[in-house]
């Protein structure tokens, strides 16, 4: 999902190249001449390797005077974790401070750490030999924590990875994860109804100064469903173990549940692009993984399977009974695209009139931006992923598009500069949008980037998806800025799930309800207010 992630250890070196050319630092008579040699400062993808030599002492006859006095001394201190990242981060900045005085870049605020924020972001990892060496597939790599700063590892063996430009997405720190939406409680902003019913908020749960992310709850049947925000990924990256969903969350969670020993489950059945922001199911038992898990395979193979088989009889029995139908889970996206001609606008408008199910299909082998083509490679040499969705809504009730591309026109200028901000003076025409429209979409079938990738083959990219066309929305808040994509998972449905005793009779499983569902909206998205703007100003 999202963004590749960056493997700085995907080619294995010997010790001699990855040491070659090394920078090396002294500690000083108090480490006893200890010196950390490190490479990578100057690294595109801001991987630093260190590791610290001693000098080999020479051999001389001593005497026992000497040695009484060797034993007076106190030991040299050891030259701990926390030291070697302490000497990256100083020798960094060095290079860090050239680049600004020099070539004048402009460098984000805390782009680059201090020690013990990298140590706390999990940018550090601790490696033996054989992992850049190459010589063992199970070699030792260990993701350190400010807990581990004070270790003493073996440096004959063992060397530091550290990430010392991580990968930060600050829009995970806007929300507060242990409370619930501010727009459950005011504005209608956001709705919840378990088996037709509002559900309880309770006052413990209710925002303070930031809006809560917690949409709803269930400690019995193991989930929550959350709205994420936009711009931060799912689960942990190489270089950031902090600023995700899934960390995120498990540490409000063990902050309220008051788990001091031992770590809370959390996982995601469900996935969502980085860029992506709305509804996410987070799962706190196991159980409930496996039946939202079920759930959204069901949904996929369901769809692939009818419009392969033509609604046949062998496609009613293709999935065996495991209390999950293919059509029990409903996932709606809001989102807002580029109109570059105004006459294709028609297209959307007459798929969405006739319900029509557009199909692409998905190289799942190529790189981002991934390729969809509209009818599948006859000789390809792998398999192709069949991409269904379903248009449900083009603009609403005030008008189906919104015009961005006059300069002369104040109302349309100013909406274009909302959205994709005051970097250029015409950022719509610098990427020749005539019009933006926004869409209400079903998701038949989950692939990676589908919609995306989907609606850029049909020539109509979102806002604020630089990988497909639809440039750069960048937001900025308490000194941080991250793009902003307008693409929303803004309806979930599904059966509530029961308790039913196993097949085995040795345990219990989740089982969906037949006559009770889970249903989910946002009825707003971070571009709603422009839009609303934009028609008052006309």
């Amino acid at each position: 999902m999202g963004r590749r992630r960056k493997n700085s250890n995907a080619e294995h070196k010997t010790r001699e190249q990855l040491w070659k050319g090394a920078h090396e630092k002294g500690l000083g008579e108090k480490y006893d001449g200890a010196v950390v040699q490190m490479v990578g400062i100057e690294s595109a993808e801001h991987t630093a390797y260190a590791r610290v030599l001693f000098p080999q002492k020479e051999e001389k006859e001593t005497t026992p005077e000497d040695t009484a006095a060797d034993t007076a001394k106190d030991p040299p201190p050891k030259v701990t974790a926390g030291k070697v990242v302490d000497t990256i981060v100083d020798e960094e900045w060095r290079h860090v401070a050239k680049d600004i005085l020099e070539k004048g870049e402009h460098i984000e605020q805390d782009s680059y750490p201090d020690a013990k924020t990298l140590l706390k972001l999990g940018s550090v990892w601790l490696l033996n030999e054989s992992t850049y060496t190459g010589d063992s597939h199970n070699a030792h790599a260990k993701r350190l924590s400010p807990e581990d700063a004070s270790m003493t590892p073996d440096w004959n063996d063992f060397t530091l990875r550290i990430h010392f430009a991580p990968e930060r997405f600050h829009a995970s720190n806007e929300v507060d994860w242990s409370k619930y939406c501010r727009g459950l409680l005011v504005g209608a902003k956001v709705d919840a109804f378990i088996g037709g019913e509002a559900p309880h908020v309770p006052v413990a749960g209710l925002p303070d100064d930031k809006d809560g992310a917690i949409v709803y709850e269930n400690d019995d049947l193991g989930f929550v469903v959350v709205n994420k925000p936009g711009s931060m990924p799912g689960h942990a990256t190489l270089s950031n173990h902090a600023e995700d969903v899934v960390s995120m969350f498990t540490a409000a969670l063990k902050e309220r549940k008051k788990c001091d020993e031992k770590k809370p489950y959390v996982s995601l059945p469900q996935r969502l692009d980085i860029d992506t922001h709305g509804l996410l199911t987070v799962s706190t038992k196991k159980e409930f993984a496996t039946y939202m898990s079920k759930l959204l395979e069901n949904k996929t193979n369901g769809h692939v399977e009818k419009d392969e088989k033509n609604n046949s009889k062998k496609n009613k029995d293709a999935h065996p009974s495991d209390g999950c139908s293919s059509v029990d889970i409903t996932k709606k996206y809001r989102c807002l695209v580029c109109v570059r001609d105004p006459d294709s606008m028609d297209v959307i408008s007459n798929f969405q009139q006739l319900g029509t199910v557009i199909t692409h299909y998905l190289d799942p082998k190529s790189p981002a931006p991934k390729r969809f083509l509209r009818n599948k490679p006859k000789n390809s040499n792998h398999e192709w992923q069949q991409c269904q969705m379903r248009i449900l809504r083009v603009g609403d009730e005030r008008f189906r598009a919104a015009c961005v591309s006059s300069n002369e026109d104040y109302v349309d200028s100013m909406l274009s500069h909302q959205l994709w901000g005051n970097k250029s003076e015409t950022p719509a025409e610098d990427l020749g949008v005539s019009y933006v429209m926004e869409l209400e979409i079903e998701l038949l079938t989950g692939r990676t980037h589908q919609i995306r990738g989907q609606l850029k083959a049909l020539g109509f990219p979102i806002v604020g998806d630089p990988i497909y066309g639809g440039g750069v929305s960048e937001f900025r808040s308490h000194m941080h800025g991250w793009n902003r994509m307008a693409l929303q998972c803004c309806e979930l449905a599904f059966p509530l799930p029961k308790w039913v005793e196993t097949e085995d009779k040795k345990g219990k499983a989740l089982s969906a309800s037949e006559d009770k569902k889970c249903v989910f909206r946002l009825n707003e998205a971070w571009w709603t207010p422009y839009l609303g703007q934009y028609y008052q100003n006309l």
